[in-house]
């Protein structure tokens, strides 16, 4: 079996068909031989035509599968292994393939929703920018994206007070059916602030897309229209999300350690 691997790929094909077909030749001759002789002739010459042939044939396949593979095999491309996790990081939450897999799940149902209507999807940044990109790849009908900024976390741990920097142009908004995009739902506060904005500068229709919600630190009754994941109240980071501006390139999502966020900050420029 192994010269099979050492031939160079137009060889090997042309031995794999010689050798194949030489075996359904020799089988043709022998069957031709055998025609009309008495009945116990036949049954011992298909018996001999099988011990003779059979084990060689099966022999010639199993080389000609194992030349395909060799021969098919990529060379030289590194197996994809799992990401390290982190040193800051206490666990993985979630997957690269778990959250695939949730964008895809989110993605068919605000297909479904805007099917037949242009909308914008308006990304909440700068956490939601990961989550944006990936889900309006898996959206195969027509949209526009724009972006508006908020923030109320600084480099602490709770909610302060929302800022918002900037939002979509006029045409951008006023008539349009609006998906506000974010990376997470937790007080809910950041969200009906900016779908009570969008409307009173003239959307149409305001819905809202989170990648992950965690119910436990609600503090007002906002409720998002999709979401990918619920996450326990744990300061998760990853995928976008980020502590003081660290660890949003993760491709996972993590529970941060948490000496981590509780230990104090270096000062700036230190």
């Amino acid at each position: 079996v192994g010269r099979w691997a050492s031939l160079r790929n137009g060889e090997a094909r042309k031995v794999l068909w010689a050798g194949c077909a030489g075996r359904r030749r020799t089988m043709r001759s022998s069957a031709r031989a055998s025609v009309r002789p008495r009945a116990g002739a036949v049954c011992a010459s298909a018996s001999f035509a099988s011990i003779l042939f059979a084990p060689s044939f099966a022999l010639d396949c199993a080389a000609a599968a194992f030349a395909r593979r060799e021969l098919c095999a990529p060379r030289g491309i590194p197996q994809a292994s799992p990401p390290p996790v982190h040193e800051d990081v206490e666990t993985i939450l979630f997957t690269e393939a778990q959250i695939g897999a949730g964008i895809d799940r989110v993605a068919r149902e605000v297909t479904a929703a805007y099917r037949g209507t242009g909308f914008t999807v308006v990304s909440v940044l700068k956490g939601s920018c990961v989550f944006a990109s990936d889900l309006i790849r898996r959206i195969p009908i027509p949209l526009e994206l724009a972006f508006v900024s908020a923030s109320s976390y600084g480099s602490g741990v709770e909610s302060g007070t929302l800022e918002v920097n900037f939002f979509p142009a006029e045409s951008e908004i006023r008539g349009r059916d609006l998906l506000l995009v974010d990376d997470i739902l937790d007080t809910g506060r950041t969200l009906a602030r900016l779908v009570d904005e969008m409307k009173r500068r003239g959307a149409r229709s305001v819905r809202t897309c989170v990648f992950l919600d965690k119910p436990a630190r609600r503090a007002t009754s906002f409720v998002a229209d999709y979401r990918v994941f619920e996450v326990e109240d744990l300061f998760v980071v990853g995928y976008g999300l980020d502590f003081a501006g660290h660890y949003r390139n993760l491709p996972y999502v993590g529970a941060l350690k948490r000496e981590c966020y509780e230990r104090p900050r270096s000062p700036a420029g230190r």
